[in-house]
């Protein structure tokens, strides 16, 4: 039996998420993906992110279904009847402009990123008498700006910023309200709030040349650990590669030292 980390992915075709999901199976943990159409799933990994159809055959289990159907999201949580170790989630809306002065900007789904975390953390809660002492960590893709007390986006840009992504920052906040809550109502055995600046398209750098820096979660602090990334990292761009390459490096496999912690990520 591996001895890797069993982890389910959800949004898995977003860019983030993907990376991290290719870098998991050319890896060899035993994976689990969410899709509703599970075909554009496999093209992506292939023709993207060139992983082999014999590695997804024998690492990646894909369901079918939506991130707010909690039957799917249990199954994919519990793909060989056992519950994951890490649980990603790159869950997100597509921009839809809108005649509005205030809000200039909404999602096709206003509250798809708060929802799919409230089903996962309702999934998880459903598994609890089975999953034991099981509490796995979650990891979730944030953005920049939704942080209302430590300023996370460049000076020049923190208007424009605001008032233009109003109303996706609004559902990334209840998103990450929810992941904290679910820590500290003992579902989660441990979370990742992942901000990353503008995402743009891209090969992957490396993770060396990522700059990252943490504050704790809103009502949240964070004892122990190094301080010596304490406070955002301000940038203007990161590539969905590299965001997705730095948390399979840093959080997938690394020791922990970001748990618990909101992670802001940039160039």
């Amino acid at each position: 039996m591996s001895t890797k980390p069993a982890i389910a992915f959800f949004g898995a075709t977003g860019g983030c998420t993907a990376a991290a999901l290719a870098l998991a199976l050319e890896a060899g943990h035993s994976v689990s993906a969410l899709a509703r159409t599970p075909s554009k799933l496999r093209d992506m990994l292939t023709k993207n992110h060139g992983v082999s159809e014999s590695t997804i055959d024998r690492n990646l289990v894909i369901v079918q279904g939506d991130a707010k159907d909690v039957a799917a999201v249990r199954k994919t949580l519990t793909p060989n009847n056992r519950l994951v170790d890490i649980i990603m989630s790159g869950v997100g809306g597509t921009p839809v402009m809108q005649a509005s002065l205030s809000q200039p900007v909404s999602l096709n789904d206003p509250s798809i990123c708060a929802d799919a975390a409230r089903t996962v953390v309702q999934a998880l809660a459903d598994l609890r008498p089975a999953a034991g002492a099981r509490r796995p960590t979650m990891i979730v893709i944030s953005t920049t700006g939704t942080d209302l007390k430590t300023p996370d986006v460049p000076f020049l840009l923190r208007g424009l910023y605001h008032w233009v992504l109003a109303v996706p920052h609004v559902d990334k906040r209840q998103m990450e309200d929810a992941v904290v809550a679910a820590y500290k109502d003992g579902v989660l055995g441990g979370f990742v709030v992942v901000r990353p600046t503008l995402l743009v398209d891209g090969d992957r750098k490396g993770s060396d040349k990522v700059r990252a820096g943490w504050v704790p979660a809103d009502g949240f602090e964070v004892t122990g650990g190094d301080d010596s990334a304490r406070g955002p990292a301000v940038g203007y761009s990161i590539s969905r590669k590299d965001v997705g390459g730095w948390v399979f490096d840093n959080v997938i496999q690394g020791s922990g030292l970001w748990e618990n912690r909101c992670v802001s990520l940039t160039y």
